[in-house]
């Protein structure tokens, strides 16, 4: 049954569009798609629970950390103390007289890196780790320097704030909607004039300080940025426009934002768990004299690596299988958290498209985020495993190729190589976007909605969507506006309560909760700002499925969307070749 334009009633009978089945909303009965990948994602949460609990069972005592710092816990026969450290030794010195060719080309990666940074194999430094964790906290300008930072003080003084923070950012999300819905134009020019008013702030403080090249640079910065955003105020004004009818979405159905935190919250109820399985493999394993120790003093018992640095003289090894566990636990981590955004995906573009064909003068939409929900975790469910995975080898890929760049900071080709790389990401990752709102309407195969998402685009000419950043743009300042705002408050709050409750560091205490509530209010902003960016793309999928088939819904929406679109296009129309070919040509 499809969803088509008319008088009847949502809860009625629909019969399929003849040649054109991909134009409306699909409420099933749907076949089931992708199954395999279904299968393949829960294959892969069930080997990471078994193996955590297998972890858990087979945990070993590890030595105490001034064991390992002094080399008690490995001193025993049959750790062959002396003799590894002099093959430490020996291997360091090796590594060091290679050419200077070979490490300029990276072969000695390896050298540099157990010189220069912390390792990071599976052993791992017990008691360096405690000594840091022991050492005394500078104090701050604004605390007592004789009262030390006590961690548990702060946390029972902080965390009535941060709880309250967390509950008031939501209404303060809620605002945010109804902001945008009643003053657009009011909240997309208030962000236009604050970005240019902080830059021409900035250029004020250099030139009051003395100093004139930044000054200058910021100066010219101001003065580009201004220009910009003055030669797109028809498109800013556009932007105004698409948020307000985003935001009337979201309003007659509001249990998006329900559906939507709890699929967050499911997320996070795995993903604490696999962190905890992720810690008792790393607890599976025996003591071993440390990689990194070469020598070690015969009073102090503390050992030294190649460069004369103290070292734990015992690291921990864990066993074999461990990297292999961790490597599947951190991918079915990822996986999860894609598959909970591209479910929160679907059901949005699932919702606004129920909502978008509805008739003319409808009130009730109740059902819709229920219905599109269903659809996700039952016949699509591998449809949205299948987008997921992608996204969590695009992510897998993008943090490998972030780690080669940091290896590599001088190599010319890799930096070239990672930006290619990034500009394709960001292509999947586009495509992926409008192929899981396809899927969520048609209940199309995820590879068979990327290929009708796309043709249904470049049909309508409407391809140049995809270079709009203003929306985003525009949201993530108010955001940020928004979180700096309330950091603010809360830490001038914070520190008269502080002032009067605690005996010491009380400003410091205000300040480190002020950081923090700000932090999470641009957490919850975010999350808000990414629903209706999300709604904005449904609603264009909508628009464009509308457009292909020369009529019209949400007559409010066409009138906003048409414009956009022509503000995208080249001016000009389609010529007659003398030899009978069609063509574009643009006015003069």
């Amino acid at each position: 049954r499809f969803l088509d334009a008319g008088s009847r009633d949502m809860s009625g009978k629909y019969a399929p569009i003849v040649g054109y089945p991909d134009g409306v909303y699909n409420f099933g009965p749907r076949q089931k798609q992708d199954a395999v990948w279904s299968w393949a994602f829960l294959a892969v949460i069930l080997a990471t629970t078994a193996g955590g609990l297998i972890a858990y069972a087979g945990q070993d005592d590890s030595p105490s950390a001034a064991d390992n710092r002094l080399g008690a816990a490995c001193s025993a026969p049959e750790f062959h103390f002396s003799d590894v450290l002099a093959a430490n030794a020996a291997r360091f010195a090796a590594n060091a007289q290679r050419p200077a060719a070979n490490a300029a080309l990276g072969t000695d990666r390896d050298v540099v890196s157990h010189h220069r940074y912390p390792s990071s194999s599976s052993s791992h430094d017990l008691g360096a780790a405690a000594a840091a964790a022991a050492a005394p906290t500078p104090a701050s300008s604004s605390a007592d320097a004789a009262a030390p930072f006590d961690a548990t003080a702060f946390i029972n003084a902080a965390y009535p704030w941060l709880i309250t923070a967390f509950v008031a950012s939501f209404f303060l999300g809620v605002l945010l909607l109804w902001m945008f819905k009643q003053c657009a134009s009011t909240m997309v020019w208030g962000v236009v004039y604050a970005k240019v008013g902080i830059m021409a702030a900035l250029t004020v403080s250099f030139a009051a300080a003395g100093a004139a090249v930044p000054a200058i640079i910021f100066a010219l910065l101001t003065a580009l940025t201004a220009f910009v955003f003055y030669l797109w105020r028809d498109e800013l004004n556009l932007v105004a426009s698409l948020l307000t009818v985003a935001t009337q979405g979201l309003r007659d159905n509001p249990h998006i934002v329900t559906a939507v935190v709890g699929l967050q919250l499911v997320a996070f109820c795995w993903l604490a768990p696999c962190v905890a399985f992720m810690m008792f493999a790393n607890m599976n394993g025996h003591v071993a004299v440390s990689h990194e120790a070469v020598s070690q003093d015969a009073s102090s018992k503390i050992c030294k690596d190649f460069n004369g640095i103290d070292v734990d003289c015992c690291a921990w090894d864990v066993e074999s299988w461990v990297p292999f566990y961790l490597t599947m636990a951190m991918v079915s981590g990822i996986w999860f958290i894609s598959v909970a955004l591209e479910t929160r995906l679907f059901v949005i573009g699932g919702t606004i498209c129920q909502w978008y064909f509805a008739p003319v003068g409808s009130t009730e939409f109740k059902g819709g985020v229920t219905r599109a929900l269903g659809h996700a975790l039952g016949p699509s469910f591998g449809s949205v495993c299948f987008g997921s995975f992608i996204l969590t080898m695009v992510e897998l890929a993008r943090q490998a190729a972030e780690k080669l760049r940091r290896e590599d900071r001088d190599n010319i080709l890799v930096c070239l190589l990672v930006t290619c790389l990034e500009c394709i990401y960001a292509v999947i990752e586009y495509i992926s976007k409008f192929a899981m709102l396809q899927a969520s309407i048609t209940g199309q195969a995820f590879c068979d909605a990327a290929a009708s998402v796309t043709d249904l685009l470049s049909r309508n000419f409407l391809t140049a969507y995809g270079t709009y950043s203003f929306p985003g743009m525009i949201l993530q300042g108010v955001s940020l506006v928004i979180a700096v705002g309330f950091g603010c408050a809360t830490w001038l709050l914070s520190a008269a309560t502080f002032s009067v409750t605690l005996a010491a560091n009380a400003g410091l205490y205000a300040a480190l909760v002020g950081i923090l509530s700000g932090i999470i209010s641009l957490v919850v902003m975010s999350f808000f700002a990414m629903i209706v960016l999300n709604v904005v793309d449904a609603v264009f999928v909508c628009y464009a499925m509308d457009k292909d088939r020369n009529s019209v819904h949400r007559g409010e929406l066409h009138s906003v969307l048409n414009e956009v679109n022509e503000k995208n296009q080249p001016s000009g129309g389609l010529v007659r070749n003398p030899g009978g070919q069609y063509a574009y040509g643009s006015y003069a």
